[in-house]
């Protein structure tokens, strides 16, 4: 007889094997085409096979082999009915990856029923269990809004903007340019931008909102006189809402037959044609809005603004780009349209919400209007200079999601217990992700101390959970076939090479900290102030630049020492316990990621501080040979 715990362990080493497998059949597939289709059939039976004969080989369970390659089957033939449009190879991808997120509940779930542990220690683990389960199936669908562009073969919906058109109407567009406190230059700079666009028809509206210094608009306000009656400044003291408030005034402020709104940050240079390949969209009475990705200029001339730039990219080249194939793309507060009779409509700008921006798309697809996302780029704005300013940024983007999903949490659920809108079951799925996606990242950041509770009890308890060592080894594949199946998605969709990608991984693990603190801060708390990103040039700090990353430095260091003291004990230690050391370790590079960005950001303020200055110097020594 087969003992259950065996079977789930062979079930689970079965399917990371066979998700490394799909991994690798995708990437080789992209590199090597093959078009019939038998041929691609055979060779999936083949990777079954070889993952079959895998985990047998490490854990001679005999027969019972079929049962996890019966059920890889069934998952597979689910799939391939479910995803229409996808690739073979691509749907192999997918559904393998969805029966090692089973596979891993299944065996969580057989430790916790069958560990000889006592209550407290039980607890622990089911709890850690639970949010592990929430983790694991957000991160499956988290994947596939990511994957999608490897593995769809044909797509339906428009993701590059079709070549503008003569028109026998313009519809006037209103465009909106919320300003707090900016560097003057800067936003004059903006309103040049937009002067030059290549459309007959719109006007522009600049908000200078409780900006308490007047040196800083009223340059501002003399420059759109200057640039003529289409440009109008308002300057507002004493204004709420902050950037939703200001949006909101402008709305109110927007001459009668404007038809279309726009929203453009005061730091971003529009190109000339923005306008004119987007508002053709909106013939189509059903669109409510069309979004263009939020980039950046600038990022090549510093390594800190290199590695922050491509780790903004790839959720514009990848996951906009899945949810706009099911019509469930958000506005991102800049670089977009949207209609002006939906807007107001649907009640203007959410100024309780800090991502007052996706949260209009929530019920702009609750009303039964549709969006389109196009991925291509329209306008450039400026990276933070600092690692402070990018975690503050990076605090808004979670907070905000997460004030989204306690606000619209009955929209999202089925049918019979939802709240009443024309949302697709798509939709609710993409819409409820965003918010789950920033909540999931706080939930994590529980499993530190949850997973110390659990060793700390067995250690006090004289407790053991044994974990294969065959898992760890199959688990370490796993992760190397997810990173392979990241470096394609930079390559194919950014054309991004392997230092930039690893660049973008660390600016990525450098935020976690932050994240993860917004998400808990969300989960317990309605409000948040608004965190301003700041436009000023930085002074350089030098090692006072640290003081942006203290926590995460202080958190990873303990959690190295920590993780070293568990494997150099791994002997006398469970491997449960050496799975949590491995773990801190993972953990513990994440956190001193955020030193290091820190580090490069003041790099590239001194440098710049000292190229500014060289250039000064060289001007008067200039200056004074001229006059002598």
């Amino acid at each position: 007889m087969i003992d259950p715990f065996e079977l789930t362990t062979a079930n689970l080493i079965f399917a990371a094997v066979l998700f490394t497998l799909a991994a690798g059949l995708l990437l080789i597939g992209r590199v090597v085409v093959v078009n019939r289709r038998s041929t691609k059939v055979l060779v999936i039976l083949a990777v079954n096979v070889l993952a079959t004969w895998v985990a047998w080989r490490f854990t001679r369970t005999g027969w019972g082999m079929l049962v996890p390659a019966l059920l890889a089957t069934i998952v597979l033939m689910m799939a391939a009915r479910l995803l229409q449009g996808f690739s073979l190879t691509g749907t192999f991808l997918l559904a393998a990856h969805a029966n090692l997120t089973l596979a891993a509940l299944v065996w969580g779930f057989w430790v916790v029923v069958t560990a000889d542990v006592g209550l407290v220690t039980r607890i622990l683990i089911s709890v850690s269990l639970a949010l592990a389960a929430v983790s694991l199936v957000v991160g499956l669908i988290q994947s596939f809004e990511q994957w999608e562009v490897l593995c769809r073969s044909r797509w339906v919906r428009p993701r590059m903007p079709a070549v503008p058109l003569g028109r026998a109407h313009y519809p006037k567009v209103s465009l909106h340019v919320p300003a707090y406190a900016e560097p003057p230059e800067l936003v004059i700079a903006t309103l040049d931008a937009l002067a030059e666009l290549r459309y007959p028809n719109f006007e522009v509206l600049v908000i200078d909102n409780n900006t308490p210094d007047p040196e800083l608009w009223r340059p501002v306000a003399s420059h759109c006189k200057r640039l003529g009656p289409r440009f109008r400044f308002f300057h507002v003291d004493r204004l709420p809402g902050a950037k939703a408030g200001a949006l909101n005034f402008a709305l109110r402020h927007t001459a009668a037959d404007s038809e279309l709104i726009g929203i453009i940050d005061s730091d971003y240079s529009v190109k000339p044609d923005f306008l004119a390949a987007l508002v053709g969209y909106f013939d189509d009475p059903c669109i409510g809005f069309v979004q263009t990705p939020q980039a950046y200029r600038e990022w090549r001339s510093r390594n800190y603004w290199r590695m922050c730039n491509w780790e903004y990219r790839l959720v514009f080249a990848t996951t906009l780009v899945s949810r706009n194939e099911r019509m469930a793309a958000i506005t991102v507060g800049t670089m977009g349209l949207i209609r002006r009779k939906v807007l107001e409509e649907v009640g203007g700008w959410a100024e309780w919400c800090v991502t007052e921006d996706s949260e209009l798309a929530v019920r702009i697809h609750a009303a039964g209007y549709c969006s389109v996302y196009l991925n291509a780029v329209f306008g450039e704005g400026l990276i933070p200079e600092t690692f402070k300013d990018y975690k503050k940024q990076r605090f808004r983007w979670t907070f905000g999601p997460i004030q989204e999903l306690r606000e619209h949490f009955r929209l999202f659920l089925p049918r019979p217990l939802a709240r009443s809108s024309a949302l697709t079951g798509a939709q609710k799925i993409h819409h409820l992700m965003h918010g789950l996606g920033a909540l999931k990242s706080g939930l994590e950041f529980l499993l530190l101390p949850l997973g110390a509770s659990t060793v700390a009890s067995m250690l006090l308890h004289g407790e053991a959970i044994s974990v294969p060592s065959e898992l760890l080894w199959t688990f370490a594949a796993t992760t190397l076939a997810a990173l392979a199946l990241k470096w394609q998605l930079f390559r194919s969709t950014l054309a991004c090479g392997l230092r930039d990608m690893l660049g973008a991984l660390i600016a990525t693990m450098a935020l976690d900290y932050i994240i993860r603190v917004a998400s808990l801060t969300a989960l317990f708390t309605r409000r948040t102030a608004w965190r301003r990103t700041s436009k000023f040039r930085a002074i350089p700090l030098g090692l006072g630049s640290l003081g942006s990353a203290v926590p995460e430095l202080l958190l990873g260091s303990v959690a190295w020492a920590v993780a070293l003291v568990l494997l150099l004990a791994a002997d006398h230690l469970s491997g449960l316990a050496v799975v949590f050391a491995v773990g801190l370790l993972a953990q513990g590079a994440q956190f001193l990621a955020a030193p290091l960005m820190a580090i490069l950001a003041e790099h590239g303020v001194r440098k710049r501080t000292r190229t500014s200055s060289e250039e000064r110097s060289g001007l008067e020594s200039l200056l004074r040979q001229t006059h002598s």
